[in-house]
């Protein structure tokens, strides 16, 4: 019954008296991994108003909040037969991910694009600015996209995460969602989970998520748990110090 009550509290925007955070921002958001025993809870903890769990559906009873992905070509039939939005495949560029050639994930653009009213490019591992890049081979080939999703994992200088962001809007003209970003991926965080102090990591989320939260450039973003170190939201269930930070991020 806790958790039922907790999903339409949510699902309405409610916010009991006792909960010292106020109603979440529109562009904030959390990638979760609901398959590693995330859920409901995490989701009230961090204050956000939008998830996705790189799958195309999600068991949480909270769909209004929930955008599904087709991680790859092969995950487009699994995609509910109607959204608001969609999520393209996931890092197409990394062999340990989607992993497909531009040509092969064009095959299939034409019935993910069926599936919903607003689609988001494939999000890259790489920089999608660089030269000979996998997106512009993939635009390049006629496929429409109504907004850039990235992924950005390059350290604690908000300065650098807002002019690299700027300018893929520039390029391709699109405004962005920032699906992933921390200053760490999880693979470097646990080969060097203190590399960033607490007061650094804190002040590139504030910086960050104000500039985002006024940028017509960026309609929504997304944190990534690295789950240990100084770039993880949550410890044994419980906010961490960069958790909380992030949880207190408002409009």
């Amino acid at each position: 019954m806790k958790y039922v009550l907790l999903a339409c509290l949510f699902a309405t925007g409610v916010v009991l008296a006792s909960d010292p955070l106020p109603p979440a921002p529109r562009k904030k958001g959390i990638g979760l991994a609901v398959s590693k025993g995330m859920g409901l809870r995490e989701l009230s903890k961090l204050n956000v108003d939008w998830y996705y769990n790189w799958g195309a559906r999600s068991d949480l009873p909270i769909g209004s909040k929930f955008v599904p992905m087709a991680f790859s070509p092969q995950r487009v039939a699994d995609l509910p037969a109607y959204s608001r939005y969609v999520l393209g495949f996931n890092e197409p560029d990394n062999d340990k991910q989607a992993h497909v050639k531009p040509e092969v994930a064009f095959q299939a653009w034409t019935a993910l694009m069926r599936k919903a009213d607003v689609v988001g490019s494939p999000a890259l591992a790489k920089n999608p600015l660089s030269a000979g890049n996998w997106l512009s081979a993939f635009l390049g080939l006629g496929a429409r996209v109504d907004f850039i999703a990235v992924h950005w994992y390059k350290g604690i200088e908000a300065r650098k995460l807002i002019a690299d962001v700027q300018a893929i809007c520039t390029a391709y003209g699109k405004p962005v969602w920032l699906t992933e970003f921390a200053p760490q991926t999880a693979a470097q965080a646990r080969t060097e989970p203190q590399k960033y102090s607490q007061a650094q990591v804190d002040q590139f989320i504030q910086e960050s998520t104000a500039w985002m939260a006024n940028s017509d450039c960026v309609q929504r973003y997304a944190w990534h748990d690295a789950r240990t170190g100084t770039s993880a939201l949550f410890e044994n269930g419980r906010l961490t110090a960069t958790g909380q930070t992030y949880a207190a991020v408002t409009p």
